[in-house]
């Protein structure tokens, strides 16, 4: 069986942990990159539902929610995380089980504050988890991700 590697990115900002935490948790629509949703009509807002059991969804200009995580384990502001509900195959995944985990943590670093994100557990995805692997590790997925949450809380 081949294991594959978890994806571990991170990014240091000029603010608290505090901050930091809030600002990445309940201003994600803020930070987000765009093309990284699966909603099939434009997204208007992105919520975190602060708590284990909790979704992670998008708010459609249609009106719609199309939700692709939920909270598995929730410390403020010390870390949370959730399952991330999509398949190697980029298409919404409702069982929690064949989900891999996002694991997000805040660290104080001075006045700054460095965040860790761990992409991990692709094998509850099967065939896909390597290609999932693969993308979320790629110059296009975490790493860009986090530098737009660093250049929004900048701000």
């Amino acid at each position: 069986m081949t294991t594959i590697t978890d994806v571990r990115r991170d990014v240091t900002v000029a603010a608290s942990v505090e901050r930091t935490f809030d600002l990445f948790t309940n201003r994600m629509a803020d930070w987000w990159p765009a093309e990284h949703h699966l909603a099939t009509s434009p997204v208007v807002g992105m919520t975190l539902e602060p708590w284990v059991g909790g979704r992670l969804y998008d708010s459609c200009q249609d009106g719609s929610q199309s939700a692709w995580g939920q909270v598995t384990e929730w410390d403020p502001p010390a870390s949370f995380t959730f399952a991330w509900m999509i398949t190697g195959a980029w298409q919404l995944e409702s069982d929690v089980e064949k989900a891999s985990r996002v694991s997000v943590s805040f660290t104080a670093e001075g006045d700054r504050t460095r965040v860790t994100v761990v992409h991990k557990e692709f094998w509850r995805l099967g065939q896909g988890g390597q290609d999932m692997a693969d993308a979320v590790g790629a110059a296009g997925g975490w790493g860009s991700g986090l530098q737009a949450f660093a250049e929004f809380a900048s701000r």
